[in-house]
């Protein structure tokens, strides 16, 4: 019976320990810490929220320039063919900038095969003729590319499937640090950082 007691005192004030000590703090935000101190916030601690942490960093690095950089539809044409409709930015010059549109078919297996497009609907194509490779389509997934440029020599880029932040990293060139987030299969949210050597 002393024996029970004991253990049940001691169950108690194990429990208390945990509600008043510190949350377990995941491998990621540890690596996240490591790299960018200053993106701290409780709320990412125990679970990285991309979402969340993206706002974080705009909020504490300014962003000067966005870009879009691609957009990858995936999606079932009416037939049920399985296809990716590619735009990606392309720069030409020190200004100028062109939208490249590439079509693929992709089979059961994965496999992916480019759809041969005439020059006028490759380069530039117009909202119409992107519209009307959509027609009738289910689209499965919608990914943006982005490159965020920042003040002070940093840089981030990121990846989201419609709503959601599926990857995205931070660049300080100057401090020589790096962070890469993103959603793997099966692993959930990994982080890694990575630091140079400072002259």
């Amino acid at each position: 019976m002393r024996k029970i007691i004991v253990f049940f005192l001691m169950s108690l004030a194990f429990q208390g320990v945990s509600a008043q000590g510190i949350k377990p703090v995941s491998v990621s935000y540890e690596n996240l810490m490591r790299c960018f101190p200053e993106l701290q916030d409780e709320k990412l601690s125990f679970k990285v929220d991309l979402n969340r942490l993206k706002d974080i960093i705009d909020e504490k690095f300014v962003t000067s320039q966005s870009q879009l950089r691609q957009r990858k539809i995936h999606y079932l044409d009416a037939d049920k063919q399985a296809m990716n409709l590619i735009l990606r930015t392309k720069f030409s010059g020190a200004k100028k900038m062109d939208t490249e549109l590439i079509l693929q078919q992709v089979d059961e297996k994965g496999v992916v095969t480019d759809v041969k497009l005439t020059g006028n609907q490759r380069i530039n194509p117009k909202q119409d003729m992107i519209n009307n490779f959509l027609l009738n389509s289910t689209i499965k997934s919608d990914e943006y590319s982005y490159v965020d440029t920042k003040l002070n020599d940093v840089v981030s880029t990121y990846r989201r499937n419609f709503k959601d932040i599926q990857e995205i990293s931070l660049e300080d060139k100057a401090s020589k640090r790096s962070i890469n987030c993103e959603t793997q299969k099966d692993l959930g949210i990994i982080c890694t950082c990575s630091k140079g050597q400072s002259k």
